[in-house]
């Protein structure tokens, strides 16, 4: 009877071990798939949209729809411009790779670039980087590649690009930058030297006219002479080169919880990583509130500058400060 207790009691507690064993095998795969992710809970943000796209015909349609609209317009502002531009195969922006997915992704500085890329850090298990924005964190950025290699992939490869309004992309540059100090002070000051003393006239009545670069004197700068001088506020024909590059896909900011997500689903890249929460857009009101003491003629030269990027993506002008500029 005792010899028959001991059997048993060592078949349970074999059977507890096992038991212990699988348990913390399949604890271990969910740490490991949860550390791949982007640093955000998988039921976060865009995430919760992947199951919407799933079910729903209708958004699906309006999509491909609104993809199949915005590639023809791109086609159309390219034929149109043909003979006045000259082609480019020089990529110096550090556009991202990923071969394994097969992915070209071109990031625009202020269009949720920072999510982007944790999504794609999040790809090469790279989740602990000091500062996402520096190139050395990313394992292949375009120009890494031979010209040879560069060809195979933009033939080959899924490639997509996410827009902005630009009016609205200068505001949120000029908020990121120059108010939440998201630069360096060396790097600040040195746009605050150069533009304040050149505009130091335009705010006399300003009681920080000679110290704070306000909205206002970035604007001058922008539309005077610096629309280019930066990739945070540079127009996006240099930086992406849409009329060389044949995206697949073309994005807009407005449509981001929609279009990220999709973009997940159709290059497999939703079954490692899923899409960090990002903050919404300025609304019309706002935009009208930081634009108002910028004079028309000032807005009309912001239109000027950037005439390609409304043109190219089908952002109307002055859009969403149409009240500011009647009389």
């Amino acid at each position: 009877m005792a010899v028959r207790l001991r059997r048993n009691l060592f078949v349970s507690l074999i059977i507890l071990l096992i038991l212990l064993a699988m348990y913390m095998v399949a604890l271990y795969q969910d740490v490991e798939a949860v550390r791949f992710l982007p640093e955000v809970d998988k039921t976060a943000g865009i995430a919760k949209k992947e199951l919407k796209i799933e079910k729903d015909d209708h958004l699906l349609e309006r999509i491909k729809k609104r993809q199949a609209e915005r590639q023809q317009r791109l086609r159309d502002y390219c034929e149109k411009h043909a003979s006045s531009r000259n082609r480019s195969d020089r990529y110096d922006h550090p556009i991202i790779v990923n071969d394994e997915y097969k992915v070209i992704f071109c990031y625009i500085p202020k269009v949720a670039c920072s999510q982007w890329k944790r999504v794609f850090l999040a790809l090469d298990n790279r989740t602990d980087v000091d500062d996402l924005h520096k190139n050395k964190h990313y394992k292949f950025l375009l120009y890494d590649y031979s010209d040879e290699d560069i060809k195979v992939r933009l033939k080959s490869y899924f490639k997509f690009l996410f827009v902005r309004e630009p009016l609205e992309r200068l505001l949120s540059a000029y908020n990121n930058k120059f108010v939440n100090n998201k630069w360096s002070w060396r790097r600040i000051q040195r746009y605050k030297t150069k533009i304040l003393e050149r505009y130091k006239q335009d705010e006399p009545s300003s009681y920080s006219s000679d110290q704070y670069l306000t909205f206002k004197k970035f604007i001058y700068y922008v539309s005077d002479v610096g629309f280019d001088r930066d990739a945070h506020w540079r127009s996006y024909g240099p930086i992406c080169h849409p009329c060389d590059i044949k995206y697949d896909f073309i994005g807009h900011f407005e449509d981001m919880t929609e279009e990220a997500p999709y973009i997940l689903r159709q290059t497999g890249m939703d079954r490692a990583v899923t899409f960090p929460p990002f903050l919404t857009h300025n609304t019309t009101s706002q935009l009208l509130k930081s634009y108002a003491p910028i004079p028309k003629e000032k807005i009309a030269q912001l239109g000027k500058a950037f005439e390609e990027d409304f043109e190219m993506f089908n952002y109307d002008f002055p859009g969403p400060l149409s009240d500011l500029m009647h009389d």
